[in-house]
């Protein structure tokens, strides 16, 4: 299927490297949205696209990401902003702004961090999404399970009651300091009346954008951070960051960023290169002096069985940056298995069954996670789709 009309307007219009998302995902997608409409041609669908609002929106409901969770990256992580914006308020009422925001965990989890620090509505939380359905959600605050895989103290005793099977709801009282809406951050008019904020979080965006989107939305993360604010990334997004209006600070664990006119100078660098920041769970970064994928996921799997699981995840991460397959995140999810890191292991699970719905690892390891935390219904399903494929060959 050719798709330069369609992929030309997703690039325009939301920034979005469709090659980001996998070779099979873009053109199943567009595939799929043309069948519903009963589109013969991809220059016809671009038409429709063009001239139709609620196609858009039905397209760009099926392409962006909206995988989240509460507390990713560590409760730590959501902590430590706390801390820092409890030191910056001084009498004032530090602004934030969490985009994209997905369903609302990220903005959520700080509203609870600040919560737990004994400062409720210290600080006013803006959340911002490209996708309607995905603010909605976020309204609604109703979660599954799977939205409280992060390890370590579970939110939902404190701060959910529980509204079904498998649903829990935020608590109103913490709902009410995040302002939820839609909106395009590659857009020039982003946010255009909004004063400036004190802390942007801005995590797993860049990894999806083209290059000249990635600098669009740079323009305007520029504009909206206050002097003294601070940029937060995820360390494997720190290289994706174009250089020249921002420069790393402070605790490297937290992806943190200034304006490059406030940085302060840096002692022995050794390049003129932003430093890396240290690894975290959400993204290790991988040493600069290995920056090539291996030939195939052969080479990595051979590091993993030798016990080498470091340097097997990190020739992982290399790959999908590269270029995102069903088989590279499935064996970075059987490396996290084996680490112990079982949150990990299934989110790169569902990314490899996004990219390929019947990719047969990945389906029977999501299987047994769900069996080992008692989901038996979605275990079961996923037990149907293995049962449909064809027999595997030797």
């Amino acid at each position: 299927m050719t798709l330069p009309p369609v992929e030309q307007l997703v690039r325009a219009r939301i920034g979005l490297d469709p090659l980001s998302l996998g070779a099979a995902t873009f053109p199943r997608v567009v595939a799929a949205r043309m069948s519903a409409r009963r589109v013969g041609s991809t220059a016809d669908y671009a038409g429709v696209l063009a001239a139709d609002p609620t196609e858009w929106a039905a397209l760009v409901e099926e392409l962006v990401v909206s995988e989240g969770w509460f507390f990713r990256g560590g409760a730590a992580y959501f902590r430590e902003l706390a801390k820092w914006l409890r030191e910056r308020a001084a009498g004032r009422t530090p602004r934030v702004l969490s985009v994209p925001c997905g369903c609302g965990e990220e903005p959520y989890s700080l509203a609870l961090a600040l919560d737990d620090e004994g400062v409720p509505g210290l600080a006013t939380i803006d959340a911002v999404d490209l996708s309607p359905a995905s603010v909605r959600r976020a309204e609604a605050a109703r979660y599954p399970a799977f939205a409280f895989r992060e390890a370590g103290a579970d939110p939902r005793p404190q701060h959910f009651r529980e509204v079904g099977a498998n649903r829990w709801e935020l608590d109103p009282r913490v709902r009410a300091a995040v302002r939820l809406r839609v909106g395009n951050l590659v857009a020039a008019d982003f946010l255009a009346a909004e004063a400036p904020f004190d802390l942007i979080l801005c995590r797993n965006l860049f990894i999806y954008l083209t290059d000249e989107a990635r600098g669009r939305a740079v323009v305007n993360l520029h504009r909206l951070l206050a002097p003294g604010g601070r940029l937060c990334l995820t360390p494997a997004e720190a290289d994706r960051l174009p250089p020249g209006l921002f420069t790393a600070e402070g605790s490297a664990g937290l992806a943190t960023f200034v304006r490059t006119e406030e940085a302060r100078p840096k002692p022995a660098a050794k390049s003129g290169a932003i430093p890396r920041p240290a690894a975290s769970a959400d993204a290790p970064v991988v040493p600069a002096a290995r920056l090539d994928p291996p030939a195939s996921t052969t080479a990595a799997r051979e590091l993993a069985d030798a016990g080498n699981l470091d340097a097997a995840r990190a020739a992982c991460e290399r790959a999908v940056r590269a270029g995102p397959s069903a088989e590279w995140y499935s064996l970075l999810g059987v490396i996290d298995l084996a680490a112990g890191r079982a949150g990990d292991a299934e989110s790169s699970f569902r990314r490899a069954l996004y990219l390929d719905p019947d990719h047969r690892e990945a389906l029977t390891h999501l299987a047994m996670l769900c069996d080992r935390r008692g989901d038996a219904g979605p275990a079961s399903g996923l037990r149907r789709r293995l049962a449909r494929l064809p027999e595997a060959t030797a």
